[in-house]
């Protein structure tokens, strides 16, 4: 989706994908490398750093957690700022930038001040950590559906789980690998079975991906213990059943090897 492209400043949303430098999509490269000006968000390789043009000006708008270097005010104001004086703004944003990436409000400032701009999609790391697991959201016959949930504010909002019950396909959760224990006793509460498998993945898209696979009612009691330091993501459902059968069968390994001493 874009605006109309005119002589004054422009806009481009740039989705940085998962981390590594190597997937982020050649127009999205194109854009950084022709900037005036970047403001770019935490969690990207510092590879991207290298693309970045020596003349243009730089600026850091991350937020991870409680650590945010602008608020969102300030980062709406910067966009329409630059712009309005005539410079090709990149907004650089990790994964897709339409995925709880807080595209709309800064959409919303460049229309209200009528700056054009144009929005590159990502990958994202929804699809990048089933990738990287070798396994897929969707199985026919299994799961015919997927849901994206925000697990840094969901358990704040009964809301979001209206329509949840019962859900046969696959649920993938965003910031909530510290709230392992009570998304699982959520998810039961709502009707999904206790045996249904959930992966906690992290660091995917890094080529160091760590994941620790268990069943809802599992983690309901004693959660997924976070190994990492980097982002995590968590999938939810049957389509992520052959993850635990590779988990029971290695452990029968493990036994079957102990039993031979």
């Amino acid at each position: 989706m874009s605006s109309n492209k005119t002589e004054q400043g422009f806009v481009s949303f740039v989705s940085g994908g998962p981390g590594p430098v190597d997937l982020l999509t050649l127009r999205g490269r194109r854009r950084i490398e022709s900037a005036d000006v970047i403001l770019y968000d935490a969690l990207l390789d510092p590879e991207f750093l290298d693309l970045f043009p020596e003349e243009a000006q730089i600026l850091y708008v991350g937020k991870r957690a409680s650590e945010h270097a602008r608020t969102q005010t300030e980062i709406n104001s910067l966009l329409v700022e630059f712009a309005s004086a005539g410079k090709q703004v990149v907004r650089l944003k990790g994964g897709d930038a339409s995925i709880f990436g807080r595209l709309a409000e800064e959409i919303q400032s460049l229309e209200e001040a009528e700056i054009p701009f144009e929005v590159i999609p990502g990958v994202s790391s929804v699809t990048t950590g089933v990738a990287e697991l070798g396994v897929s959201l969707t199985v026919r016959g299994v799961s015919r559906q997927i849901i994206i949930l925000d697990g840094h504010t969901i358990l704040e909002d009964e809301r979001s789980w209206m329509g949840m019950e019962n859900f046969l396909g696959t649920i993938a959760i965003l910031m909530g690998s510290k709230k392992t224990k009570e998304l699982a006793e959520r998810l039961i509460q709502k009707g999904i079975a206790g045996k249904t498998p959930i992966v906690l993945a992290e660091n995917v898209g890094r080529g160091n991906p760590i994941y620790n696979i268990s069943t809802l009612a599992e983690t309901a009691l004693d959660g997924i213990p976070k190994k990492s330091n980097g982002p995590g993501i968590l999938y939810v459902g049957e389509a992520i059943r052959p993850l635990l059968n590779r988990k029971e069968k290695l452990n029968s390994h493990t036994l079957l090897s102990l039993f031979a001493e």
